[in-house]
């Protein structure tokens, strides 16, 4: 059996590019925490019942092959961010809007070089999968809900003249790519166009049915709205309570748009997570610590706080394992041409997915890490696995010699 040891906690930290430092960080700005895993097997100790009594018969779980998603090096990612998209044909690209043509060019582009989508709620927790020989994306878009970005048919399915339309039948078309799209709303300073002839948008009546059935959509299939605060305000220019003010009737707003499209259920599957509009933080700390503190109508608190933006393609969102990660300052990079050139030129920085299978188990109702643990020990002795981080289902270990420490969520 190897030897197993603890590494020190990991070092808290907060990236700081093109910010200044908010003080009173909350705990959970670091890493995810680790967990000694103890191998030894339990005593058995044999016991007599009286013959009055009947056992009651356990019932095992079916047996579940697993397979670990093996990352020989840290992961990280590169993280998109995308606003407006223009369906014209030959339109150009500019700083807020890209043209379908472009974005397909760049999907394709991404794809080529060993892209494929995880999303953000994912690579947050450290579930971070993906099939062999992929590289993690994560894309976002900020300041929906307008029709460019998402537009239904009058079937219900996304029209490909919209950004996430093209997107989704980007990735039916690619199934390895996945679809998975982290979209940052303002409610409070757009209406919605709901119908589309053309070339040309139109708001008409019944656009906010029309755009709580696109929001419906998103959840059932993967687009993900997350919080932008309601009017797309600068932060610096506003007082706490006012801060406070745009976050909650921000994330009521979503929740009445899901009211009216009778889809109410899908408000559990909803994140906390927030996106600073022009990048700017609050004034105060006082004002930071609102945003640090919010917690949603549901009682989830804040999960992480989006950036940006990199240009040129100059810094990728480490794996939460990472000294370097930090949930309060996540990077993005704004979309260009030569941003995406820049990222694929750098793809050998990018470490790409494996897997391992580790054989088949019976859990009651869930697999113990410690037998995980041993899994994947006996795999690498053998030498049919490397060393490495290992994601097993939402367990996260890494492994190096002997050492093997699990990721506690």
């Amino acid at each position: 059996m190897r030897r197993l040891l603890t590494l020190l906690p990991l070092l808290l930290g907060i990236a700081l590019v093109g910010c200044r430092n908010p003080s009173n960080v909350p705990v959970s700005n670091t890493p995810l925490p680790q967990v000694e895993i103890e191998l030894n097997m339990p005593t058995m100790v044999e016991t007599t019942l009286p013959p009055t009594i009947t056992p009651t018969p356990i019932v095992l779980a079916d047996p579940v092959q697993l397979t670990a998603t093996v990352w020989e090096s840290l992961p990280k990612a590169p993280v998109l961010m995308y606003h407006r998209f223009n369906p014209q044909p030959g339109a150009s690209s500019y700083r807020y809007t890209t043209s379908l043509t472009d974005f397909e060019r760049q999907l394709n582009a991404l794809y080529d070089a060993g892209f494929s989508l995880v999303s953000l709620t994912d690579w947050l927790g450290g579930n971070i999968h993906l099939q062999n020989g992929r590289r993690p994306l994560i894309i976002t878009i900020d300041d929906l809900f307008y029709a460019d970005q998402i537009s239904l048919t009058e079937d219900g399915v996304p029209a490909h003249y919209s950004g996430v339309g093209l997107l989704w039948k980007f990735a039916q078309e690619h199934p390895d790519f996945n679809f998975t799209v982290a979209l940052f709303y303002n409610l409070g300073d757009k209406g919605y166009a709901n119908r589309y002839q053309n070339g040309t948008f139109t708001i008409q009546d019944g656009w906010r049915q029309a755009r709580a059935e696109a929001i419906a959509w998103c959840l059932e299939n993967g687009a993900i709205p997350l919080n932008h605060f309601y009017e797309h305000p600068f932060l610096n220019q506003l007082s706490p309570p006012e801060i406070l003010w745009q976050l909650k009737e921000n994330d009521k707003a979503l929740r009445e748009a899901l009211a009216l499209a009778g889809r109410e259920d899908l408000v559990k599957s909803l994140p906390n997570i927030l996106a600073l509009p022009y990048v700017i933080w609050p004034e105060t700390e006082e004002g930071d610590q609102v945003l640090f503190n919010y917690v949603n109508p549901e009682g989830a608190p804040v999960a992480a706080i989006v950036e940006g933006d990199y240009a040129g393609g100059a810094k990728f969102f480490q794996a939460p394992f990472s000294h370097d990660f930090s949930r309060w300052h996540v990077p993005r990079i704004s979309v260009s041409s030569a941003a995406i050139d820049a990222i694929i030129n750098q793809v050998d920085q990018i470490p790409t997915a494996a897997s391992c299978k580790l054989g088949e188990f019976r859990g009651n109702p869930h697999i113990l890490p410690e037998v995980i643990s041993a899994a994947i020990l006996n795999q690498i002795n053998a030498g049919d696995c490397p060393y490495g981080y290992y994601v097993v289902d939402q367990l996260a270990f890494y492994v190096q010699e002997d050492v093997i420490i699990q990721y506690a969520p």
